[in-house]
């Protein structure tokens, strides 16, 4: 789940660069696509101050309903909620453009529901450093797993002899600059 466009987001964001955030929402996004995982997106008032959701994500799925709620914590919305349990999925990956907001309060209310969630905090972003060591906390005493889309992304692979595997390494490339290293290193090694 994202929130709200990150144009008009980003204003709020202060805990990391804006590109950082977009590449990170991106590389999620992408590790759905590579796992083809069930993808559920949703907004806050599309029409009103925070905006439509990152057209990128629209063009990445675009057979995927987006739900525009006025709700602030998607679980209170009863469609957020039916799309969820339509996946059939017990585990659940949720990012937002705010973890005290759009993320905390749904990953929590999952969390009592039974769901095991996973926050991943480098797709989403915060007002400060404080607000997310908050949420942070908030979240892990409800149960609710702190993670990367590096990390997601690792544990879906699990193993390097899967046929995703190339996939899995150039997508590591393309988004951080370190795999880059280390993709070059070893095709330099190959070539020997």
């Amino acid at each position: 789940m994202w929130g709200s466009i990150l144009q008009r987001a980003e204003a709020s964001v202060e805990n990391q660069d804006t590109v950082s955030l977009r590449n990170n929402v991106l590389a999620l996004a992408e590790v759905a696509k590579l796992y083809d995982l069930p993808v559920v997106l949703t907004t806050s008032r599309a029409e009103g101050p925070n905006g439509p959701l990152l057209p990128k994500l629209n063009e990445m799925f675009p057979e995927v309903e987006v739900i525009d709620r006025s709700l602030v914590n998607a679980w209170d919305d009863p469609a957020f909620v039916e799309a969820v349990e339509a996946t059939g999925r017990s585990n659940l990956i949720m990012a937002g453009i705010l973890t005290e907001v759009c993320v905390a309060f749904p990953a929590i209310s999952a969390a009592q529901e039974g769901y095991n969630v996973q926050a991943v905090l480098d797709a989403s972003g915060s007002l400060n450093d404080r607000a997310e060591q908050a949420a942070m906390s908030r979240m892990e005493q409800a149960g609710v797993d702190l993670t990367s889309w590096f990390t997601v992304s690792s544990e879906m692979l699990k193993d390097w002899t899967k046929e995703v595997a190339p996939e899995q390494a150039a997508h590591f490339s393309e988004r951080t600059g370190f795999y880059e290293l280390v993709l070059e290193s070893f095709n330099a090694s190959s070539a020997e």
